[in-house]
């Protein structure tokens, strides 16, 4: 491809091989950083933390490695050494691919904060090859100058191709490779990719030869990989969705000894549990308050759930044959309702309608919609990590557009997990001002430590909230539901002056979660 220079009407050339490698150097650096973080996914989560952690260090790897890039290609501007570069860096992500689950595991058993695993786990993982194909882009444009009236052309267009890559990369990384492979597998095909680059720039036929031999190798080692998996694998099903890395796996539950099967997107929690020899019953001990709906309207019918998980919940309530229920589920991963279908015995029911969407963009909707039909009983259980629900929908905000699609008589009930009282309860008291803005009546159901004794004992705290309208109440509550009202907090609650009232425009949620894990 030839550019026309400006300053004296010379013509530039920049080989195509060059270009090349600019262009897919700049593709295979995203497509390692978006399959790297589902593989550190299942040791730390999807946390700020993390992602500022891997984001940091790559972007800091990068720079440290155009600098040094720049410089060697000064001092001997030969392609020899940038095809050197490329086979190290095909090496060390066919390694990492290899050995990041061994790393991790080793990390997450030296029990550090989440601050310094999320770095350490980036450096030793990301970092070396991050600097190596930092190196390639000023060394590209080192061997296509050819004289200094045409450098401005030269790095521009070579940028440009690189960004494009990184583009590319981003888009293809994201909406396909995950979708489609394991992220070590993934990582076997960027190390084929980087090796490939290095034989077009070897001009020496033996070291064609060798970085060829180098790229079918990395080649058989992807497809292998894709067949019989990589050592020092997780235990469990692992499948990387558009959103989320999940590990499904199967355990005892103490109590009863009964199996259980887990789904789980953060390795601090499990999101999801399901007894195998009866998949309807509930396990986990929080899910039981969504009950509470039919005590306080027993003629509730119609019901939207914000977090589909393992749908246990929409299971447990359609299983019950003397319900005349209706469910809209707002799951926003489908690759987590496939999983639900495929191991938590999620059926088609005609009761039952999935919404694939951020459960924030389905409010709005309906807000804006006069003729939406409102629902008896809305139930909250979205998080992004083990106890960080997505800020946007504890706002005052996202109050109002679920006070609005609720019947006058109907129930919210929001699951978070945080402290009554004390450090660990930041994200609770912010969520608790911001709702009490729409519902006037609000009531607070510890699940686990029902005793004021355990206030500032990190939980799920169930919330309970009502409108204007007084609900009907069962006259006379069951068992099942007396055991679930003698967890209520009667003391007075008083909301921290000092934490703020969640809003679109401020809602700290990850600055408090990260408080409860570091006091966990």
């Amino acid at each position: 491809m030839n550019y026309e220079n400006k300053n004296d009407g010379r013509r530039v050339k920049i080989p195509v091989r060059l270009q090349l490698v600019s262009f897919f150097s700049g593709a295979a650096t995203m497509i390692l950083e978006l399959a790297g973080s589902r593989m550190v996914a299942p040791f730390f989560g999807t946390s700020l933390i993390v992602w500022t952690a891997l984001i940091g260090i790559i972007m800091t790897s990068l720079c440290l490695g155009n600098w040094l890039g720049g410089s060697v290609a000064d001092k001997n501007p030969n392609g020899k050494l940038l095809g050197r570069i490329l086979m190290f860096a095909a090496i060390i992500i066919a390694i990492t691919a290899f050995m990041s689950n061994y790393i991790l595991t080793t990390l997450q058993d030296l029990r550090l904060n989440l601050y310094m695993s999320s770095v350490f786990s980036a450096v030793i993982i990301f970092a070396p090859t991050s600097i190596l194909l930092g190196m390639v882009s000023p060394f590209v444009a080192r061997l296509a100058m050819q004289n200094v009236d045409s450098s401005g052309a030269t790095v521009g267009r070579l940028s440009a191709l690189n960004s494009a890559g990184s583009i590319l990369g981003t888009f293809l990384g994201g909406f396909v490779l995950i979708s489609l492979f394991p992220s070590g597998v993934i990582l076997m095909f960027v190390a084929s990719l980087v090796a490939l680059l290095s034989v077009l720039i070897y001009t020496g036929t033996w070291r064609k030869i060798i970085s060829f031999a180098l790229f079918v190798l990395l080649c058989s080692g992807a497809y292998a990989a894709k067949t019989y998996g990589l050592p020092f694998s997780p235990v469990g099903v692992q499948i990387d969705t558009q959103y989320n890395h999940l590990s499904i796996v199967e355990s005892v539950d103490r109590r009863n000894g009964r199996r259980v099967r887990v789904l789980i997107t953060d390795p601090d929690a499990a999101q999801s549990l399901m007894y195998t020899d009866h998949p309807s019953e509930l396990v986990s001990e929080y899910t039981q308050f969504y009950d509470l709906a039919f005590h306080y309207k027993p003629d509730t019918k119609k019901i939207l759930m914000l977090g589909g998980g393992g749908y246990c919940v929409p299971r447990y309530l359609l299983d019950d044959a003397s319900r005349d229920i209706k469910i809209d589920v707002v799951e926003l991963d489908p690759g987590i309702t496939q999983a639900a279908r495929d191991y938590f015995n999620l059926k088609d029911d005609p009761r039952l309608r999935i919404f694939h969407e951020d459960a924030r963009t389905f409010l709005n909707r309906a807000f804006e919609d006069e003729n939406f039909e409102r629902y008896d009983a809305i139930f909250m259980d979205t998080f992004s990590s083990a106890t960080v629900i997505p800020f946007q929908l504890t706002t005052t905000e996202t109050a109002a557009r679920l006070r609005k699609i609720l019947n006058p008589d109907g129930t919210l009930i929001v699951n978070i997990i945080a402290s009554v009282y004390g450090p660990k309860s930041g994200v609770f008291h912010g969520i608790y001002k911001a709702f009490s803005n729409s519902f006037t009546t609000m009531m607070i159901f510890p699940a686990n430590a029902p005793d004021p004794k355990y206030a500032y004992v990190l939980q799920n705290l169930i919330l309970v909230a009502m409108g204007d309208t007084a609900s009907t109440v069962s006259p006379t509550p069951g068992a099942k539901f007396s055991k679930l009202l003698a967890h209520q907090w009667l003391k007075t609650f008083a909301p921290d002056p000092k934490v703020p009232t969640f809003s679109d425009s401020f809602a700290p949620v990850e600055r408090y979660a990260l408080i409860q894990q570091d006091k966990h």
